[in-house]
């Protein structure tokens, strides 16, 4: 693999005048160092079923890529690569899956992975099939085809963990290239190198993270040299690129939408829920608000995964709007919230509000309570939300859509037609009225080496480097 130790290079005076003349243009990686990260989320918890919105879950998930193993694991062009599981193999129906695992594997306190802990991590994931062992083998029947298998496997929140046995505030092991030396939560986190980690040590020694920190605070830390990894939002990483600096841009991950809550009568009348999306000018605010980076949405998936969203109308149509609201006797008022955390869901429920008006309808903007995420009902009757649509293949969002946004699950996921259509069919109830797709911005300073992330947004900084300091 990678950077387990340098071999030792025996070089004439030639090759020695020849490395330094090559030394500028050619910068081995360098061990060492602590990489100072900040994020925007809080993430009070490590566990992803907590969290309070969509940006604190894939914090949360971040971290936990850097702390614990999945059975499989995705490569740059998301392709499942083996992890903990050396090598599978399958029938042809793709019903009985055989996971040969990896030896060697130690837990951070130095205990060995055993065979009977990975397997208690599967249970009930086929429901209608089974899961158990032969010898340091993993036999998954699920039951039915599951050609998706090693895409669910390594994309969904299914981690080798072990839970403490005596303290139940400590953060629980795992066996990936970080353990965790302090936990401060909504606060701080201090992950250390793993020395025994399987795939070679990481290279920097350890990495600290403040959460919590709004953008433009973290943009002054990158500025003055406080900072290495930052998240901006929209208007902070322009003015990071307009100053030169290094902003990294993913694909457009994360679809901002306009959920309407059904069990509030005022937006029960589709009507009224029609007159709202046809008032949205959805290029406003991405050339606007959004600065112009990502693509205005008509539908779930963004062009990089459906290859179809430019078939979904984006347009503005006052005279719709207009027109809808002009055939209700008495169009109520309507409370429309957002998450206080999320500065552009901010923005963009303001500039709705704006649109709306134009159309005749009224609608109040104000800050979702706390702990929305989890409440029946929030006090609104539409919400400006914001979930994370990464795949990395259509297969793979079509099951996010499916469990944060009610797609149909009758889709095939291997079939961008049956895809399409069930994106019509859930865009036609204006439900959920799709509006932005957005990508990560992350600024970097400029001692960071080999920052090598996923289009969809996996950072993988066991891989990052810090350039040595001058002597």
């Amino acid at each position: 693999m990678r950077r387990s130790a340098y071999p030792f290079l025996a070089v004439s005076s030639a090759g020695i005048a020849l490395a330094g003349m090559l030394s500028s243009a050619v910068r081995l990686p360098h061990y060492g160092g602590t990489l100072r990260v900040e994020i925007q989320a809080k993430a009070s918890s490590l566990d992803p079923a907590e969290a309070s919105n969509a940006a604190e879950a894939n914090a949360i998930v971040r971290l936990r890529d850097l702390i614990y193993n999945r059975l499989v694991r995705l490569d740059r062009n998301g392709q499942p690569q083996p992890s903990v599981s050396l090598a599978w193999e399958h029938d042809a129906r793709s019903v009985n899956w055989h996971f040969k695992l990896r030896r060697g594997v130690k837990w951070q306190d130095g205990t060995p992975l055993t065979p009977e802990e990975v397997l208690s991590t599967f249970e009930g994931l086929a429901p209608g099939g089974s899961v158990h062992l032969a010898n340091d083998t993993l036999e998954i029947d699920t039951g039915r085809a599951r050609p998706d298998l090693l895409m669910a496997l390594a994309t969904e929140p299914r981690w080798m963990i072990r839970r403490p046995v005596v303290a139940s505030d400590a953060v629980p092991l795992g066996t990936g290239p970080f353990h965790v030396k302090e936990w401060q939560r909504a606060r701080r986190a201090v992950l250390e190198a793993n020395e025994d980690y399987w795939d070679s040590r990481p290279y920097v020694d350890a990495i600290e993270i403040r959460l919590g920190r709004p953008s433009h605070d973290q943009l002054l830390d990158l500025e003055l040299g406080k900072a290495d990894v930052v998240e901006l939002d929209p208007s902070d990483a322009r003015r990071a690129q307009q100053e030169g600096k290094r902003v990294w841009i993913s694909a457009p991950v994360d679809l901002l939408f306009l959920r309407f809550d059904l069990n509030r009568p005022p937006v029960q009348d589709q009507r009224l829920r029609e007159a709202v999306a046809a008032s949205i000018d959805r290029l406003a605010i991405q050339k606007v608000l959004a600065q112009s980076y990502g693509e205005v949405a008509g539908g779930i998936f963004p062009q990089w995964l459906s290859g179809y969203s430019f078939l979904f109308s984006t347009a503005m149509d006052l005279n719709r709007a207009r027109e809808l609201a002009r055939a209700m006797p008495t169009p109520p008022t309507l409370k429309l919230g957002y998450d206080p955390n999320d500065a552009l869901t901010s923005q963009i429920a303001e500039r709705i509000a704006v649109n709306a008006r134009d159309a005749g309808l009224t609608l109040r903007v104000a800050p979702l309570p706390l702990g929305w995420l989890r409440m029946p009902d929030t006090g609104t009757d539409a919400r400006v939300e914001r979930v994370r649509i990464g795949g990395p293949t259509l297969g793979a969002a079509v099951r996010q859509a499916t469990s944060k946004l009610g797609l149909s699950t009758e889709a095939d996921t291997d079939s961008p037609e049956q895809v399409y259509g069930a994106e019509r069919k859930l865009a036609g109830s204006f439900t959920d009225v799709p509006l932005l797709y957005v990508p990560e911005l992350v600024g970097l300073a400029a001692r960071v080496r080999g920052w090598s992330p996923t289009t969809w947004g996996d950072w993988h900084l066991e891989n990052v480097s810090l350039e040595a300091e001058q002597p």
